[in-house]
């Protein structure tokens, strides 16, 4: 494979190479995602749309301030016209990846909160803890 890219996807969480027709460029990597950023010698380039209302999951990259949501390419950059192949493996690569979903735990009423005299049933939803789930990606063997 020559003109690899890394993508995450931060809903399976899995992280993967992927082999790019052509040169490794702007336009079928933008014809995927979106907006870009930049992060010492490689591009991180971010779906634009992944920040949205009703998010179900995003990424934290690390030293970047805030998340990152939908799928993400890493790219290298040898300050040439087009981006490259990682300068990185993609298990090096992953360890700055975070994936994080937020999570709803339901409580129940168990037999020990019932009054002698209450009315509650236990069993019934009391309420909901929300918390979110961070884990490493996934690595996938392979290209797409």
């Amino acid at each position: 494979m020559e003109n690899l890219v890394y993508l995450l996807d931060p809903e399976t969480t899995l992280f993967r190479a992927v082999e790019l027709a052509g040169a490794v460029s702007v336009k079928p990597i933008s014809d995927l995602l979106g907006c870009e950023v930049a992060h010492e010698s490689h591009w991180l380039f971010v779906d634009e749309e992944g920040l949205r209302p009703g998010v179900t999951a995003f990424t934290i990259f690390d030293g970047y301030p805030q998340p990152l949501g939908g799928k993400i390419i890493l790219a290298g950059d040898k300050r040439s016209e087009s981006y490259h192949s990682p300068s990185i493996n993609i298990g090096d690569a992953a360890a700055h990846f975070q994936c994080c979903r937020p999570v709803i735990d339901p409580v129940f009423v168990t037999p020990c909160d019932v009054q002698s005299k209450g009315l509650i049933l236990a069993g019934v939803l009391t309420d909901l803890n929300v918390r979110i789930e961070s884990r490493p990606p996934m690595l996938v063997d392979g290209s797409a």
